[in-house]
């Protein structure tokens, strides 16, 4: 039981050492000692030793940007972008959210360099495995047409029909669910 105690003062006071270590001197932290961070008797035996007055070796400091590496960082690759459009029910057309938004999501990608574009079409459950393998391949064939007519080129872009295998909300077979009627669009 002493020994529990014992060990809960010391982390008490290793956690009060770490907390304080990145604050600068405080007469609240050296109440028992002296009113000044160091004392004579310091200063003559550590004498070639500059004190950091307040900084730790142990606080995050901001590093400043190298000029020589901006051109490097100007020719990174942007982020990759993912968007996702709806279709209406046993077609290839976006629903009327999806054909709002179908706009700015072409715009996106034409504004960026392009190396690739995945285009992967899906579809719920409803009918059997093999129609909604070719529905969803019409879909991701209607987006990739959108992109070559905005200009996209289009041997950088592949696209793929997942029918019902890859569902983004689990159903069970023949359940009409609005959110699997998808295509995602990647480009990298």
């Amino acid at each position: 039981m002493m020994l529990t105690h014992i060990f809960r003062i010391l982390s008490f006071l290793l956690l009060s050492v770490l907390i304080t270590g990145c604050s600068g001197y405080s007469s609240a932290v050296n109440s028992f000692g002296p009113e000044t961070p160091t004392s004579e008797m310091r200063e003559e035996i550590e004498a070639p030793l500059v004190l950091a007055e307040g900084e730790s070796a142990f606080c995050a400091k901001p590093v400043e940007a190298d000029p020589e590496m901006e051109p490097a960082i100007a020719a990174l690759p942007a982020e990759p972008y993912r968007a996702r459009l709806y279709f209406i029910f046993d077609t290839s057309t976006f629903t009327a959210e999806s054909e709002a938004a179908a706009q700015k999501v072409f715009d996106e990608i034409k504004a960026r360099q392009i190396a690739e574009a995945i285009v992967i079409g899906h579809t719920d459950t409803m009918g059997s495995e093999q129609y909604n393998i070719g529905l969803s391949e019409r879909r991701a064939e209607r987006v990739r047409q959108e992109l070559i007519r905005r200009g996209i080129p289009e041997n950088i872009i592949t696209t793929k029909g997942m029918g019902e295998s890859e569902l983004l909300i689990d159903t069970a077979d023949e359940v009409a669910e609005a959110r699997n009627r998808r295509v995602e669009i990647d480009v990298r």
